[in-house]
């Protein structure tokens, strides 16, 4: 985001927006070409995972312009949306790396149509709602990625990107598609303008000092203050970004959707623990294993490290012994849960309890594929019962299929609200703990198909003022019958549109193109997302497709 605009030149062509709206268009602008680096990269590289690119760029390119029509085919607007992509250097780590950025240029409030008064909407949607240019010759959304991950040691351990169209990742690698995929989503309104520091809203005035709430905002509520944000001050805003598991979306598109959305907790539902007079709910790491009746039960061992209070486990543990077989009880706090567990895993012990170090009950979360044991969350009032009781309790989980893990007891999804702030992905994305992962969480993780699913980022966007695709996705005009997106996010009708225009780019002749879809409808029946008569009209629309 750079600026923001009046509503006067919308208010004079408002009355040119009547005609119902269609499938958006994502334009990309190649802000490397003419630089040989980034997109424009000339170094050979061999086709991947059905991307066809020949080069480096190439390869990038092919990725971008999939995710682009991905989105465009799931979002309608009548106003095609620019998009600038480039490479550039960013924070990278042996062990952590920002992946990418992306994000609006520009805001508008109190125009004809707008989804409230005194709101800010990000420039595509409000293109969208108006249905022309607000912003002409300027870029709508603006995106960036990370140049240094090119297998260099220092950055990731030498990860490199992956740039197949697939979802099969390698072992080491980081899934290009996922990322742009996600930072797009960004820019077409997975976005909260919030100060995130300071907690003030943005661009405020004199007749409004915590300035004004945007479309993201609006929707977002804390349980322990019991407020939405809009009638926060600045003060109850800053503390709710970083009260970690009590912040939801409060929107009813994705409350509808949560239960049987892929990047809900749907199918894997909440998991207590029992024990001692004390329950929990549980933060699975990733890709460690869920917790179950079956893998967290027995006695608790209360952890020592040696250094302090010791109960934290931030150094390896000198009760090993007394841990060893049973569940270890760790205290939050000093280092990341994934140190915790792995020194508790490294004594013995078959799972990990952490006890808060604040009032209420929280869920771990973390990746680390080193961590194969199994991990909950208590209360700190229950975490004192247990080591006040031990040794001698006993714990084990119960499965409550009442409840959503991610989610809060109203079933209502929370968003990502670290005790330690992260400006780059506190708010505006979704909390770690959705199982399995969601496209908008923070962190791209392995298990994410962004080629296929966006899982419940539709159903947001519905929520802040947008409308999706309800129809299916074409080839030339020609109805292939496949949703573009069904209701839970998995978007294979979208796919099979971005797959349409990577196959009539790269073939040689129409049988080529024709065999290129044949080849992938096959694909996506062999996985189960079609069915035969699909995979025939999708085979069907393609030789039509002229």
């Amino acid at each position: 985001m750079s600026r923001n605009k009046s509503a006067l030149a919308i208010a004079l062509l408002v009355a040119l927006a009547a005609a119902p709206l269609s499938a958006a268009e994502l334009v990309v602008v190649n802000l490397d070409a003419g630089t040989g680096a980034g997109l424009d990269d000339p170094t050979p590289r061999p086709p991947e995972g059905g991307n066809p690119g020949t080069t480096l760029g190439e390869q990038r390119q092919v990725a971008y312009a999939y995710a682009a029509r991905m989105w465009g085919a799931i979002m309608q607007s009548d106003v095609p949306i620019i998009v600038g992509a480039r490479f550039i250097p960013q924070a990278c780590t042996p062990t952590g790396a920002v992946l990418g950025s992306a994000g609006t240029t520009s805001v508008f409030r109190d125009f004809p149509g707008a989804i409230a008064p005194g709101t800010w909407h990000n420039v595509a949607l409000t293109e969208a709602i108006v249905g022309f240019d607000a912003n002409p010759g300027s870029l709508d959304i603006s995106s960036q990625f990370n140049s240094r991950i090119s297998g260099d040691p220092a950055c990731l351990g030498g990860a490199d990107w992956y740039y197949g169209l697939d979802g099969q990742t390698p072992a080491g690698s980081v899934n290009f598609l996922n990322v742009v995929m996600h930072e797009i989503g960004h820019g077409i309104g997975f976005q909260s303008f919030l100060n995130v520091t300071t907690g003030s809203m943005f661009a405020p005035d004199a007749a409004n000092p915590s300035g004004y709430p945007d479309v993201y905002l609006r929707n977002a509520y804390n349980n322990t203050l019991g407020k939405a944000f809009p009638v926060m001050n600045n003060a109850e805003r800053a503390f709710s970004v970083r009260d970690a598991g009590r912040t939801v979306w409060t929107g009813g598109n994705v409350g509808a959707v949560a239960p049987d959305s892929a990047g809900s907790a749907a199918g894997d539902r909440d998991h207590r623990a029992a024990g001692a007079g004390g329950s929990a709910r549980s933060g699975p790491f990733d890709p460690g294993p869920v917790v179950t009746p079956g893998n967290f039960a027995g006695e608790v061992a209360v952890a020592d490290d040696g250094v302090g209070a010791g109960g934290d486990a931030c150094e390896p543990l000198v009760n090993a012994a007394a841990v060893a077989g049973r569940i270890a009880l760790v205290d939050r706090g000093v280092c990341t849960f994934a140190i915790k567990v792995l020194n508790a895993q490294a004594a013995g012990a078959t799972g990990v309890l952490v006890a808060n170090n604040v009032a209420g009950v929280f869920e771990p979360g973390g990746v680390d594929p080193a961590v194969t044991i199994p991990v909950l969350g208590l209360s700190q009032a229950d975490g004192n019962v247990v080591r006040g009781a031990s040794p001698g309790v006993q714990v084990a989980a119960v499965v409550d299929d009442t409840k959503l893990v991610g989610a809060d007891d109203a079933g209502r999804v929370r968003l990502n609200t670290p005790t330690t702030l992260a400006p780059g992905s506190t708010f505006s994305h979704y909390d770690t703990a959705l199982n399995p992962n969601a496209l908008m969480e923070p962190s791209i993780t392995g298990t994410l198909r962004g080629d296929i699913d966006v899982d419940l980022t539709p159903a947001l966007f519905r929520d802040t003022g947008w409308n999706t695709n309800p129809g299916n996705a074409t080839l030339g005009g020609c109805d292939t019958g496949v949703p573009v997106v069904d209701p839970a996010g998995v978007a294979v009708g979208a796919s099979i549109e971005a797959r349409g225009l990577i196959c009539k780019a790269f073939a040689k002749n129409h049988g080529k193109y024709v065999s290129c879809m044949a080849q992938y409808a096959d694909t996506q029946w062999d996985q189960g997302l079609i069915g035969g008569s699909d995979k025939g009209r999708v085979t069907s629309c393609a030789a039509r497709d002229k």
